[in-house]
């Protein structure tokens, strides 16, 4: 199969389902991370913009590689990328259609950060135009329409999974390809130590998150999500994905 999956910055897909992509990679499945935005405006420290974003995309490429992974930039700006157009929902197709995504991760429909929110919006509103021939792209349309899971919100806030992934044996890479982000964490150092918050406590917090979802699901380290169809129903199961 072929997976793909869509966050919004470059991080976000690491902090949320890194384990479940070194799984599907070990399982000889082709994977694909891509970002919506460059992260632009991710650094305290780097007083240039164009060179944050080539630094944020160096770092998400070296993290993609330690699975095998391709890694993708759409090169939005940072917290601009507001507008859903026939241009944008277009791009977000022909990414699809080069991936031949037969399943896609990303951000939950509701979230604290608008870039989340909306390329889980476009996601979403994209996964059935794929097969169809008249919406042209460099990419070919091709007939699946990917199934869509939404990874964790930024500290569980209001996230319920459906299903669960076990990662204990894929844990240690998870946290590989989260330090290849170096901006992040002199981010967090910069920007959150004034609320009790700085690199460490966010490494606890992704520790402390596969804990929890592990102890749900059986295991030591797990990952949840909410099939897309699943996030406007009021039933839940207990599925455990591959």
């Amino acid at each position: 199969m072929n997976i793909l999956a869509i966050g919004a910055h470059p991080d976000d897909v690491e902090t949320m389902c890194a384990g479940t992509l070194a799984k599907y990679a070990s399982l000889g499945h082709k994977v694909f991370i891509a970002t919506a935005t460059n992260g632009n405006i991710g650094s305290a420290r780097i007083p240039d913009m164009e060179e944050i974003a080539r630094v944020r995309k160096e770092e998400a490429k070296r993290s993609a590689a330690i699975i095998g992974a391709e890694y993708i930039c759409l090169d939005y700006d940072d917290e601009m990328f507001f507008e859903i157009n026939r241009e944008t929902r277009l791009k977000f197709i022909n990414l699809v259609r080069y991936c031949k995504a037969d399943i896609i991760f990303t951000h939950n429909l509701h979230d604290y950060n608008p870039d989340h929110m909306l390329t889980s919006k476009i996601v979403n509103d994209i996964a059935v135009m794929i097969p169809i021939a008249h919406l042209k792209t460099e990419c070919e349309p091709y007939d699946v329409i990917p199934s869509i899971w939404m990874f964790e919100t930024v500290n569980s806030m209001g996230f319920i999974p459906t299903d669960y992934v076990d990662i204990t044996d894929f844990y240690d890479t998870k946290m590989k390809m989260l330090n290849c982000m170096e901006s992040q964490k002199s981010w967090m150092a910069d920007n959150y130590a004034q609320l009790g918050g700085d690199q460490e406590r966010f490494f606890d917090t992704i520790r402390i998150t596969s804990e929890f979802r592990g102890m749900q699901a059986g295991c030591k380290y797990a990952e949840g999500f909410v099939r897309a169809m699943d996030a406007f129903r009021t039933r839940m199961t207990e599925r455990v994905l591959p």
